[in-house]
């Protein structure tokens, strides 16, 4: 039976050992969208949302941090339609070949009868998403029909269940359900039944503001640069430190490992004067995930995780001999050996929650087995 497992977040990240691949800047887009102002009285008006997409778009263009064009990176007007919206996310993802990432700042609606989610734009109607706020599914297809290596979504977003008449307790795995789009790496603000936040006397929303900061002044437990991965682990421990709400995420195959900007931490290895970075593999561990239609006591979902050896490199996986998995030792046969190398050294187990795994490689003429680490968000 799987377990949940209750994890206080690592200093260490859960891919010690794998190197974060940079993006291919002339080969990927951004489309950035904030909505401060709305015409609907049901729906406040967020100001510093200008200010997240504004100096968001300034990191991810900085030479220095982003490096992205300009030309690949679309800041959406504030009063942007959605038929503007769909236009920008139509072109970035035909064009996209190794990065497409679309951020949304605002307010987030659910469908009252189907529980769909949708974006809300200026002009939306709480009462009337269907007609006039951007239903995310249309994300979702979009996002799947595209060829881009990685692609991302990052919602800051505040699913405001009393602007349609109830309160989101108990939604927050449809939310999340939703959000699971094949071959992407999606990272929210705050779980689908919690609010996020802006603290007044801040200038950026909660999650965009420490966002920023981090984008900015970089991470002493990352390399050379700033991974999804790492971007979600510092936050979550700095959020939840806080006592603000938590960012989920939801992503497939290696897209935590892509680097989004330089890490500027006078200890990280981008620097010369740092010290020499301690040996990195280009092996990881991956992982996919869904629910199996199956449910714990608590009512909550099962998922199967499958998770399975990978790297950019596919010579080093021919070295590999086996993997021993050391699973939580709540979990039966907690340590468990793999030796199938035509199914990537994969495993299968059924839970829900929070899982830090290791893992140890052993590879062919090495006596000592490399240590890989993952920690899961189900």
């Amino acid at each position: 039976m799987a377990r949940r497992i209750q994890q206080i977040l690592p200093d260490r990240s859960p891919t010690d050992g794998a190197e974060a691949r940079r993006a291919d800047r002339s080969r990927s887009r951004i489309v950035l969208v904030g909505v401060p102002y709305y015409e609907d009285p049901g729906l406040a008006d967020i100001p510093v949302i200008a200010n997240n997409v504004d100096e968001l778009y300034q990191v991810l263009t900085d030479p220095q941090l982003g490096g992205f064009d300009s030309d690949s990176c679309v800041p959406a007007p504030n009063d942007v339609s959605l038929a503007e919206v769909g236009g920008l996310l139509a072109k970035a993802a035909a064009e996209a070949e190794d990065l497409l990432l679309f951020y949304f700042s605002g307010h987030g609606l659910l469908e009252p009868r189907r529980r769909e989610l949708y974006l809300s734009l200026s002009d939306s109607r709480p009462n009337q998403p269907r007609f006039t706020a951007l239903p995310f599914e249309a994300v979702r297809d979009v996002f799947l029909d595209s060829r881009a290596a990685v692609r991302v979504v990052i919602l800051d977003s505040c699913f405001s269940g009393r602007a349609i008449g109830e309160h989101l307790a108990g939604e927050a795995d449809a939310i999340l359900g939703q959000l699971q789009v094949a071959g992407t790496y999606t990272l929210t603000a705050a779980p689908g039944n919690r609010t996020a936040l802006t603290i007044p006397g801040e200038e950026h929303t909660a999650f965009t503001g420490r966002l920023l900061r981090l984008l900015r002044t970089g991470s002493p437990a990352a390399g050379e640069s700033l991974s999804l991965g790492d971007i979600y682990r510092h936050l979550q421990a700095e959020l939840r430190a806080e006592g603000l709400p938590v960012p989920q995420q939801c992503g497939t195959e290696t897209a935590d490992l892509l680097g989004l900007v330089r890490n500027l931490h006078p200890r990280s290895g981008h620097h010369a004067d740092s010290a020499a970075p301690a040996p990195r593999t280009a092996l990881h561990l991956a992982h996919t995930s869904r629910a199996d239609g199956t449910y714990a006591e608590n009512g909550r979902p099962y998922f199967l995780v499958h998770l399975y050896l990978a790297s950019f490199d596919a010579a080093v996986l021919d070295e590999v001999t086996k993997v021993v998995y050391h699973l939580h030792p709540t979990f039966p046969d907690p340590d468990r050996t793999i030796t199938d190398g035509e199914s990537a050294f994969s495993l299968k187990v059924r839970a829900w929650g929070d899982f830090h795994l290791t893992a140890d490689v052993h590879l062919a003429g090495r006596r000592t087995p490399v240590r890989l680490e993952r920690y899961l968000n189900i």
